[in-house]
């Protein structure tokens, strides 16, 4: 039988997370040099960063009920019996 930690989805969500952020920086980083600071950028910015935390918020109350020390089968010699 071929399984792997459940948490392996988590860390891989904090990869994703930890990219994500870093792009959000440059975002910020290229909207305050090249002086696009209008109210336009701002709104754009505002909203993504609100609906960031929004998703943030709603992964963490999803991630919470979850029991992370399950293991996921992804080969089982008995299917093929």
């Amino acid at each position: 039988m071929i399984s792997i930690p459940f948490y392996i989805i988590l860390f891989a969500y904090l990869i994703f997370l930890c990219i994500f952020f870093i792009f959000s920086l440059i975002n910020f980083y290229h909207i305050v040099t090249m002086s696009s600071i209008n109210f336009t950028s701002f709104s754009v910015t505002f909203i993504m960063l609100a609906l960031t935390m929004l998703t943030l918020y709603y992964t963490w109350q999803v991630v919470a009920q979850v029991d992370w020390s399950q293991s996921i089968v992804l080969l089982d010699i008995n299917w093929f019996k």
